[in-house]
């Protein structure tokens, strides 16, 4: 019910008939979010705005035991697309789902590839240099630095243009809620520009709000400058990757191509 919030005016307006609820009539968009590359740059002398493809940033045998993937078998599997030049991260081709395997499978006999979500504390501590990472985890990473390290020397890749991995987290109201107006007026509260950006500076993640911009966050001290990379863009949503529900038997291969990686992982 629009009537109860109010604040909901204030979202980006790609969330008012997002694709997946039309006319947005069950969900309010939450957090907002890029899936890319962090590295330590005081380690790392290599800079993947400057290669060719920076998705294949992780592939160097020199930072062995220093490289790490996201635990999600849709990302992972679509860094492996994506280092060979495949952007339909919803692909029912075998052929290519088995591409992306092999390359991670690669990834992991040239590295000692570890698999972990502990992206924003690993960099942050430099147990890993090079981390296939979310947006999110990295905008927060200043608050998980050993005391003296500054946080410009860890860096986000995304490509600058937009053309990679994008999503968004979303709130509802269930429909056998005992406080529905609550729920409604919950969801209003975390729509407000002064408690988005109370969340943001906790969490890391950006709320599309349309006041909040990376500007913005860096003047007030949220983000920092050095790491604006990690801010969405409403432009993404239009012509960045998403990636989707996909048909069960598609779904089962996927994770079957993920399974293998994580076995040649642990017998590594």
């Amino acid at each position: 019910n629009h009537s109860y919030l109010p604040n909901i005016a204030q979202a980006w307006p790609v969330f008012t008939d997002p694709y997946y609820d039309a006319g947005w009539q069950y969900t309010v968009p939450y957090t907002v979010y890029t899936t890319g590359i962090a590295w330590r740059k005081d380690h790392v002398s290599e800079n993947p705005y400057l290669m060719v493809n920076g998705w294949a940033f992780p592939w160097q045998a020199r930072y062995k035991g220093k490289v790490a993937i996201l635990d999600d078998y849709r990302e992972a599997i679509s860094l492996g697309l994506l280092m060979n030049g495949i952007t339909d991260l919803n692909t029912n081709d075998p052929g290519q789902i088995l591409t992306g395997q092999q390359a991670l499978m690669d990834l992991a006999a040239m590295t000692g590839l570890r698999i972990d979500n502990t992206d924003r504390t690993d960099v942050a501590s430099g147990q890993t240099w090079i981390h296939h990472a979310w947006s999110g985890d990295i905008a927060a990473v200043q608050q998980y630095l050993p005391k003296g390290v500054p946080v410009d020397v860890v860096g986000y890749w995304f490509p600058p243009g937009g053309q990679g991995p994008v999503a968004n987290d979303i709130n509802t109201v269930l429909h056998g809620a005992r406080n529905p107006v609550l729920a409604h007026l919950f969801l209003n509260f975390m729509l407000d520009q002064a408690n988005a950006l109370t969340n943001i500076r906790q969490n890391g993640y950006l709320q599309p709000v349309k006041a909040i911009t990376p500007e913005r966050l860096v003047y007030a001290g949220i983000l920092p400058r050095s790491l604006v990379s990690t801010a969405v863009l409403p432009t993404y949503f239009g012509h960045g990757l998403k990636e989707l529900q996909l048909p069960v038997a598609t779904d089962l291969f996927w994770q079957q191509a993920w399974q293998a990686v994580r076995s040649r992982r642990s017998n590594a």
